[in-house]
């Protein structure tokens, strides 16, 4: 129900912010980003089976020129412990990098015209799964 009223809360928001409202997504989709990062990657492929869909934090809103419908981390995973059998989620933090035209100068709402968004992962995080408050991602200042 909070996410519902947060979502008709972005939805009428003036501003050019993405819309927390999420969506899933298969979890072949997050491969590369989480094999940004080889030896992690690997730890966990060996430790855990990974289910076969994942969830976004963020999409992309229709008022996004080129990026509505996308999907943005953190991205959630839920993984099973080979060892245990145990279920886990895994936590994709990443950092996005907005692409313009070459030459084009963007002066209002930038990320609204960005042609594209890339990501680098910062962390990985292991947590149990619906867990009310789990500490968020780390902050990547600048």
């Amino acid at each position: 129900m909070k996410r519902i009223a947060f979502c008709l809360a972005c939805a009428s928001a003036t501003t050019a912010r993405l819309c927390n409202a999420g969506g899933t997504l298969s979890t072949a989709e997050i491969l590369p980003l989480l094999q940004q990062q080889p030896a992690v990657y690997e730890a966990l492929v060996d430790a855990f089976t990974l289910h076969d869909s994942a969830f976004a934090e963020n999409r992309f809103g229709n008022h996004f020129e080129n990026l509505a419908g996308a999907r943005l981390g953190p991205y959630e995973i839920e993984a099973t412990s080979k060892k245990s059998h145990k279920k886990m989620t895994i936590v994709v933090c990443t950092k996005a990098t907005y692409h313009y035209p070459p030459g084009k100068e963007i002066k209002e709402n930038p990320h609204v015209r960005a042609e594209s968004v890339s990501e680098v992962v910062t962390a990985i995080m292991l947590r149990e799964p619906r867990v009310e408050s789990y500490p968020p991602c780390p902050r990547e200042d600048g």
